[in-house]
């Protein structure tokens, strides 16, 4: 038996930015299954791939014809770049640019950098393929010149052919190589383009010699761009503007989607990528701190490679409430208060207002755990489980909060009325003087005091059965 899995990958170029969904079958019982979505978003361009398998015994002889035809339709849909899939001694040209899959042509200047962070990115990744596999390399590099060749010259059998005879003999461990090869030289585009959208964005900022001025990106789809369209095109006043900014609510809700089959653990790696090649632009970093820097991302890369993208098994409703907490602590839990003290200093510059305290346009909500949908596993104690562990978290991350503030404000005079009040209430403290910390300490203990509470509960539910 041949199975033909590699098929798929004949056209695939990492830098295309298309959506395709197709199946290719073989016999009755045996059948491939790749399903890549992609999806632009004011970051750059995400990608989702999946591949599914069914196998038979027996020899399938229409197996490599098949899968060659649906690879050649995937490669026609892309615009063809440059042989060399990883940029390895030769320029590398991509037909897309910010986002990429919304660009008919590149910018030589705006792309530039861009195109080096791709090129340099695909090199690392190149060294680890081939000390690792090399055969499997070399089947990836064979395939994506072949289809790019047939995507350029359909009428030209020959790459086909070739195709065919290369899907035919290929091995089923060598075929998922070369598709683990390509779905991270992707998803490293995309991290590259993830940094460079940010880049163009800051620099057509520091080009803008108009009088918009303020923290938020000044485009359309922004809340900065959209004061200063009603404000200079429509006419509307900065007292109506901030009126309904104050009435609008945004509430982000945490799912767990049962098909989600991602490992936050690898999407944090790609993050990492993002960071360290914003890092590597300060004008002012050390030779030895950019060194430093390469050698990190040459290991963040070598790590994907080693590792599972994909969940094997299916997460239990704890594990996926955990995945849950894992996205506010690593990107919420910061992203949106710095979004508002964004956002609030943009309404003292354009409308000259500012945000009141206990204003909350954002606000959190979870039906992981709590899903009354048809999951036999979401019971009501694992529903008790999974708030406990919530409120854990939520008690701990304000804790640190806490901790850091108290180091912070070891004031000792100049205190407002209503300060000098709330500490009053507080009996036990050891901070008589500095009141903010008096009454930070305070907050500190009824903390303390939930988390053994949380902790005491979890460890009850633990025993019972």
């Amino acid at each position: 038996m041949r199975f033909n899995v590699s098929l798929i990958l004949v056209a695939a170029t990492f830098h295309s930015a298309s959506a395709f969904t197709f199946t290719v079958p073989s016999k009755p019982r045996a059948s491939v299954r790749l399903e890549t979505k992609f999806a632009s978003h004011p970051n750059g361009v995400t990608s989702d791939t999946k591949l599914s398998k069914r196998a038979s015994s027996g020899d399938d002889d229409d197996s490599a014809a098949n899968v060659a035809k649906a690879a050649t339709k995937l490669a026609s849909s892309i615009n063809a770049i440059a042989d060399n899939p990883f940029g390895k001694d030769e320029a590398v040209a991509v037909a897309m640019s910010a986002p990429l899959s919304q660009a008919a042509d590149i910018d030589a200047v705006n792309d530039a950098p861009l195109l080096a962070d791709i090129e340099m990115l695909s090199d690392m990744l190149a060294e680890v393929v081939k000390k690792e596999n090399p055969a499997v390399y070399d089947l990836y590099t064979t395939f994506r010149r072949l289809g790019m060749k047939r995507a350029a010259n359909p009428d030209d059998p020959t790459p086909f052919e070739e195709m065919k005879k290369l899907a035919y003999d290929i091995s089923p461990h060598d075929a998922l190589g070369v598709m683990k090869t390509f779905s991270i030289a992707l998803n490293l585009v995309n991290a590259a383009e993830v940094h460079h959208r940010m880049r163009l964005v800051r620099k057509n900022e520091h080009a803008d010699d108009t009088h918009h001025i303020g923290p938020l990106p000044m485009i359309e789809d922004s809340i900065r761009g959209t004061m200063e369209i009603l404000l200079e095109d429509d006419g509307v006043s900065p007292d109506s503007i901030f009126a309904e900014l104050m009435s609008q609510k945004c509430e982000i809700v945490l799912t767990a989607h049962p098909t989600e089959v991602n490992r936050k653990t690898i999407i944090r790696k790609y993050r990492n990528i993002s960071e360290l090649l914003a890092h590597l632009e300060r004008p002012d970093l050390h030779p030895f701190e950019r060194a430093e820097a390469l050698n990190n991302l040459r290991g963040i890369i070598a790590a994907i490679w080693g590792s599972d993208e994909i969940r094997r098994v299916k997460p239990t409703v704890q594990k996926e409430a955990a995945g849950g907490c894992a996205v506010i602590e690593s990107v919420l839990w910061d992203a949106v208060p710095s979004y508002l003290r964004k956002l609030d200093a943009q309404c003292r510059v354009t409308l000259g207002k500012k945000l009141p305290v206990d204003v909350t346009p954002v606000k959190f909500a979870s039906w992981i755990g709590g899903d009354r949908d048809g999951n036999p596993n979401c019971t009501p104690a694992v529903t008790q489980e999974v708030i406990a562990h919530q409120r854990l978290r939520a008690a701990k991350m304000f804790l640190n909060d806490l901790n850091l503030l108290y180091s912070e404000l070891a004031i000792s005079s100049r205190f407002s009325p209503e300060l000098e009040a709330l500490a009053a209430t507080i009996k036990k403290s050891d901070d008589a003087r500095e009141k903010y910390r008096r009454v930070i300490g305070h907050l500190r203990r009824r903390l303390v005091r939930t988390v053994k509470d949380c902790e005491a509960k979890l460890q009850s539910l633990a025993k019972s059965p």
